[in-house]
């Protein structure tokens, strides 16, 4: 435990290799692997930073048979981050990332576009599930970064709004300082990622599509808003993770079946409700001018 902390206060970000039943992802990559074109023809489908990186949303199933517990609420992962975050914790995204072949790649970027504390309160949770490398468009990481990322190292799109792209000056000034990695991760492996880090999806240049989980977990108290779609008849199974790991879904439950083809992140929201925190906002900027500022 001490060591998962270490890293992830370093470098923001923390690979579990063989956390993940292999079973449990071949499965999961039989139904998703040949969805993934399918999925990427409809017109309104989410694709992160535009159509031409052909990097597009992709949850997974929610079939009771298809969501097993070391995927949805891996207690290794779970206990890592009660040890940061506090006991209760609440998962308010699941979905995923998939890399169809392409030339383009995203700009470096964090998944948070508001002002948010400048500690630790919210990861992401990312499963491939398959070996991912430079070749499939394994997605590049900046350790480190996390340290100093607030708000103002966002590029703005309007007067009062933040874009997810970091600066380009102060991507290149990172890079002489701090450079990327672009790692090699095998398939089992669970990869943790504190939300503030810089990142981006690189191409695929392998006709075979490079399908990653994703699930955001944040405390409790944090109070975000968003909500993960889940059938009703879900719920039981559900519940019985929140009683064996701790990690309770912030869910919208739904009568019937949920399809996952048409689950999105359009409408995502990983700041804070809380009342007393959104009065600390000034307090979400850095103290003086430096790389993190600039």
């Amino acid at each position: 435990m001490a060591e998962a902390l270490t890293y992830l206060h370093r470098d923001g970000v923390l690979v579990l290799e063989n956390a993940i039943e292999a079973e449990h992802l071949d499965r999961l990559r039989e139904l998703l692997q040949p969805e993934a074109e399918e999925i990427a023809q409809d017109p309104t489908h989410h694709f992160n930073f535009g159509r031409h990186t052909r990097n597009m949303d992709q949850a997974p199933p929610t079939m009771l048979d298809l969501m097993s517990e070391d995927v949805w609420a891996n207690r290794i992962a779970v206990s890592i981050l009660q040890s940061l975050l506090g006991p209760d914790l609440m998962c308010h995204y699941a979905n995923g990332n998939t890399a169809l072949r392409a030339k383009g790649r995203q700009p470096v970027h964090s998944d948070i576009d508001k002002p948010h504390p400048l500690y630790p309160f919210a990861y992401a949770i990312n499963i491939p599930l398959s070996d991912m490398h430079v070749e499939n468009g394994s997605t590049e990481l900046w350790p480190g970064s996390h340290r100093d990322s607030n708000i103002d190292q966002h590029i703005t799109v309007s007067n009062d709004e933040y874009g997810l792209t970091i600066k380009p000056v102060l991507v290149e000034q990172r890079r002489h300082i701090s450079p990327p990695v672009q790692p090699t991760v095998r398939k089992g492996s669970l990869i943790i990622r504190d939300i503030r880090l810089w990142h981006a999806g690189m191409p695929n240049r392998t006709d075979t599509p490079r399908i990653m989980l994703a699930f955001v977990i944040q405390p409790s108290w944090f109070q975000a808003p968003s909500k993960v779609m889940l059938p009703l008849k879900s719920k039981a199974l559900v519940d019985s993770w929140k009683a064996s790991s701790g990690l309770e879904y912030a869910a919208h439950w739904v009568d019937g079946d949920v399809d996952h083809r048409k689950v999105n992140s359009d409408d995502v929201d990983f700041r804070t409700g809380n009342s007393k925190l959104l009065e600390l906002e000034p307090l979400m900027h850095p103290a003086s001018r430096s790389i993190s500022s600039l």
